[in-house]
């Protein structure tokens, strides 16, 4: 093995290495409405002690984005928007939840309820981490030195479009079949045999870009006062569920995601 292949042999082990989970969850929200809210990150198979409690306000017309709460990739994640004070006096609250498996690239949900018109759920990773699970280390610095760089998928690989050890050849689009717009490109393994990849856009994954990255579903459930309940309440529930301004891929979609909707008049 020559000085060249020995050096990028060495590299590759401080350069691509599998790692405890190392991501964020961040959660942005739009309303028409001023709004006093809190936020509750759970996880489904641990105690409440767990949770973390997020308050916030919500201006009209204003994104308000909760950034970099920590969460455990091995759990299921709960989240729960309490909404308790609201400029519609016929309600008293509103609770919002979703559930979720925590992957990079989640979707947020295609249509929102009043009293957000969007709501956006993203797993970001920490600098110099990839992967579904953030559990991918890839050192930008140490690629760099060899002419290299880590690509999406968090291995060491060459720039868009280009290939080979010194990474100069062109990467024909022959050479991969990705689907839905997604690109060609190099990586290394660990004995430095370079294959050609897909790079997935946003809301797509598999081998070849295939498969579709599921949309979150939000549950959502209102107090009512009675003595303030009116039939012009509830249709103005039931009509507020619109499509999520926040929302990264539009899909087709149907009202049905009415199920979703409750009102407890009690």
């Amino acid at each position: 093995m020559n000085h060249y292949y020995s050096l990028h042999f060495g590299i590759f082990f401080l350069v691509f290495n599998q790692v405890k989970c190392t991501g964020y969850l961040e959660v942005s929200f739009k309303s028409d409405f001023n709004l006093k809210s809190v936020l509750n990150v759970s996880s489904l198979n641990t105690n409440s002690s767990n949770s973390r409690l997020v308050p916030f306000l919500v201006s009209p017309n204003k994104t308000e984005k909760l950034s970099r709460i920590p969460i455990d990739f091995n759990e299921t994640v709960i989240i729960t928007v309490f909404v308790i004070n609201q400029d519609r006096l016929d309600i008293d609250n509103a609770t919002i939840t979703a559930t979720f498996t925590p992957r990079r690239g989640i979707l947020s949900p295609l249509t929102v309820m009043y009293p957000f018109t969007g709501i956006k759920i993203n797993i970001g990773c920490d600098t110099q981490y990839y992967g579904d699970q953030c559990n991918v280390f890839c050192c930008s610095e140490t690629a760099s030195r060899v002419g290299k760089e880590c690509n999406s998928l968090g291995q060491l690989g060459c720039p868009v479009d280009k290939k080979g050890l010194d990474c100069k050849q062109p990467i024909s689009k022959k050479w991969c079949k990705c689907k839905n717009k997604g690109s060609c490109i190099s990586s290394f393994g660990k004995n430095l045999h370079e294959r050609i990849q897909c790079s997935c856009p946003v809301g797509f994954t598999g081998i070849q870009c295939e498969k579709e990255v599921p949309s979150v579903e939000m549950m959502s459930v209102y107090g009512v006062d009675p003595k303030k309940f009116e039939i012009g309440t509830a249709k103005m529930l039931y009509e507020s569920v619109v499509d999520n301004e926040m929302v990264e891929v539009t899909r087709p979609h149907s009202s049905h995601l009415l199920h979703n909707l409750k009102i407890n008049d009690a």
